[in-house]
């Protein structure tokens, strides 16, 4: 039974994979692998934006996450003050920026803004689900009223900075929908094209759009792709999933532009096509992404890791949006990647703590993009004793890349095999690595 269900949720991720390739082909015609692009030497921006999603303030002024809030401004103006272009031009928040929606999380945020904000460093924020859950049981409208109040704003705003549109948009009242917002969102995405010709135009809310980036599939809104595949130039960031921003497929092109912006707070992660996995220190989360772009509509996105207080290696440039050069679709990504490969010099052994227990210890493969999880059997003979399935440390920096896997009470004497199988994002597998040992 429990092979056929592992059998079941590969297959499921292997179908979801297709899909996107199908989507992928469909816009974008038939890929051929080509070098991811490089941002240019003379890259010259003339506006700086930072975005995150799902900080989840809950009032305490302790709490991690405000403390992660404060260290993302202090970030980019140190980050923008070592630039040719020194400007912090905005900051936006892609919703759940509270716990509940209660007031005094409306209050810190404002505290933490009016000590961090500069002059020139415009606010841009969306209701997430999360500013509703206080008020679900009997009037979610009151969300939105509440929010207003607090933080002096409208639930939806556009705005125009040196020369771009951004265009935030909160969920209808209801705290769930997008059916009345997305008539919103299509007028002022045409007032922007009006204005602005094919320059990129960036939008923000909370769920991602529906089968377009990691985690969509589960948590994705399918209102909201119905806008944004007319418009090409669009570039759509949204939270939500608490998906971690290094994932390759965090960024997806295919009608328009969609990121995923990972979470302040804590990470879920996917096994097997399936969400709900929640990873060893998965409240070790605090990403987000440092935008530019420049006076000929080129933009480049660098993803950023607060924990390590480094910027990941997955950066982003894109160019002629308008004309669908999009090189970041789920195919051209997926002929980039390989299937993960174990070294010749693989490191593998195994210990026996105090418990009595097996420890298999071995180090993680390599891959060209990550390695998404592993697959651990362990059998005597032909009879399976042990077995695990895991999130790999792909999201960590600051770990070192070993796994440890408890196999349990093993006998004495005994001759064990171990098969360990790598997985990537996009569902290839390494060759099993082989490991036959004697239990002490």
């Amino acid at each position: 039974m429990f092979s056929l269900v592992n059998f079941a949720r590969t297959l499921l991720a292997k179908i979801i994979a297709l899909l996107y390739t199908i989507v992928s082909v469909l816009f974008n015609g038939m890929a051929v692998k080509t070098e991811l692009p490089k941002c240019p030497d003379d890259f010259t921006p003339v506006v700086r934006f930072a975005v995150c999603s799902d900080v989840h303030l809950n009032g305490n002024p302790n709490q991690v996450e405000a403390e992660r809030l404060k260290k993302l401004f202090d970030t980019v103006y140190a980050y923008s003050e070592t630039q040719e272009y020194k400007s912090f031009d905005a900051i936006a928040f892609a919703g759940d920026i509270a716990t509940s929606g209660n007031p005094a999380e409306y209050d810190e945020l404002n505290d933490i803004l009016n000590e961090k904000v500069r002059e020139g460093t415009k606010v841009l924020t969306c209701l997430g689900n999360h500013e509703f859950i206080a008020y679900r049981d009997y009037d979610a409208s009151i969300g939105t009223r509440v929010f207003e109040e607090k933080m002096q704003r409208k639930d939806c705003e556009h705005a125009v900075i040196n020369g771009y549109h951004f265009i935030i948009s909160s969920y209808d009242e209801d705290g769930h929908s997008f059916i009345k917002k997305s008539q919103w969102i299509n007028s002022e995405i045409k007032k922007a094209v009006k204005d602005t010709g094919d320059k990129p135009v960036f939008v923000f809310q909370h769920p991602a759009p529906f089968a377009t980036i990691y985690g969509s599939v589960i948590w994705g809104d399918p209102i909201v792709p119905l806008v944004y595949m007319n418009y090409p130039q669009v570039v759509d960031f949204s939270g939500h999933s608490h998906y971690p921003i290094n994932d390759p497929r965090s960024i997806w092109q295919g009608g328009y532009t969609a990121l995923g912006c990972g979470t302040l707070s804590s990470y879920e992660t996917e096994l097997d096509g399936f969400s709900g996995n929640f990873p060893y220190n998965c409240d070790e989360a605090a990403q987000f992404y440092i935008v530019e772009a420049d006076k000929d509509g080129n933009v480049h996105i660098l993803p950023y890791d607060l924990i390590t207080e480094q910027f990941f290696s997955n950066d982003y440039y894109l160019t002629d949006l308008a004309n669908r050069n999009y090189e970041y679709t789920y195919e051209k990504m997926k002929l980039r990647d390989e299937s993960p490969v174990f070294s010749k010099d693989t490191a593998v052994s195994t210990y026996k703590n105090e418990a009595g227990e097996t420890i298999l210890k071995f180090d993680g493969a390599k891959d060209n993009f990550i390695v998404e999880s592993y697959k651990v059997s362990v059998t005597k003979g032909l009879k399976l004793v042990a077995r695990d399935n895991f999130t790999s440390k792909y999201l960590y920096l600051f770990m070192e890349d070993n796994y440890e896997v408890n196999l349990g009470v093993l006998e004495e004497g005994t001759k064990y095999t171990a098969e360990i199988t790598a997985l990537n994002a996009f569902a290839e597998t390494s060759k099993p690595f082989i490991y036959s040992f004697v239990a002490e």
